[in-house]
């Protein structure tokens, strides 16, 4: 919403851009899920048991296949830029835009999906607030950094997408934080993470109403923009805002 509503006053295809980004954002997001609310169920069920060592492995493979997803989705989005763009539902007016937004949310894939696995092992812990500190202080700092990279470093739309890029670390850096500081019952540790090959058959299995329901929202998004784009831009554009 922030990014909605700043990049807006830079015009109808910026604001257009977003939307078409969007969808790709819910694609991290549905890795992020998937991964994250999977482990979660599984180590909720462990502490529960007292199998704390294998709650660990559960989490620490969440963790690590989530930056490896995303890493691999930064490099294949930015070799594949246009291609994808225009998959999304860029038209070429909005491509330019699309272009510079998703430069950096692409970037910041394997902080962004490893952080909301983080949020949801939290919250299978049972310590929400943590989870709600580390989302709530990056949602904020976007806020805030929006228009200075906008308009006072005059960024434009990758101002925007800096802006969020920069938020998601401080996130992921804060989250992570309650794991290095023992703050959290499960540990991350690369240790952790031997076999996890095992824990991503049942992780994935108790993620995947996470992913259905993800993944149809993206495409639907898909969809919608390219739908809109035959009407032009200021019709994407009005997606974004209404989205």
């Amino acid at each position: 919403m922030a990014d909605t509503f700043f990049v807006s006053q830079l015009g109808t295809s910026a604001s257009g851009a977003v939307g078409v980004v969007f969808s790709l954002m819910a694609v991290i997001q549905a890795i992020g899920f998937t991964l994250g609310m999977g482990a979660g169920s599984l180590v909720s069920r462990c502490l529960g048991s007292r199998q704390d060592a294998a709650a660990s492995r559960y989490a620490a493979a969440a963790f690590y296949t989530a930056i490896g997803f995303g890493l691999a989705l930064t490099v294949l989005g930015r070799l594949f830029m246009d291609p994808l763009m225009a998959l999304l539902g860029a038209t070429p007016t909005i491509l330019p835009f699309a272009r510079d937004y998703a430069f950096y949310i692409l970037l910041a894939a394997p902080v962004m999906t490893a952080s909301f696995v983080m949020n949801n092992l939290l919250r299978a812990e049972g310590k929400a607030a943590f989870s709600m500190v580390g989302l709530t202080t990056g949602g904020v700092l976007n806020m805030l950094l929006d228009p200075l990279f906008i308009f006072g470093f005059k960024l434009g739309i990758a101002g925007a997408a800096l802006a969020t890029c920069l938020s998601q670390c401080v996130s992921f850096g804060i989250l992570l934080s309650f794991f290095l500081r023992g703050r959290a019952q499960t540990s991350l540790h690369p240790r952790h993470a031997r076999g996890a090959a095992a824990c991503l058959g049942p992780i994935i299995k108790t993620g995947f109403p996470s992913l259905s329901r993800q993944g149809l929202a993206s495409m639907a998004s898909v969809l919608l923009n390219k739908s809109a784009a035959v009407y032009g831009d200021a019709a994407v554009a009005a997606m974004a805002i209404v989205g």
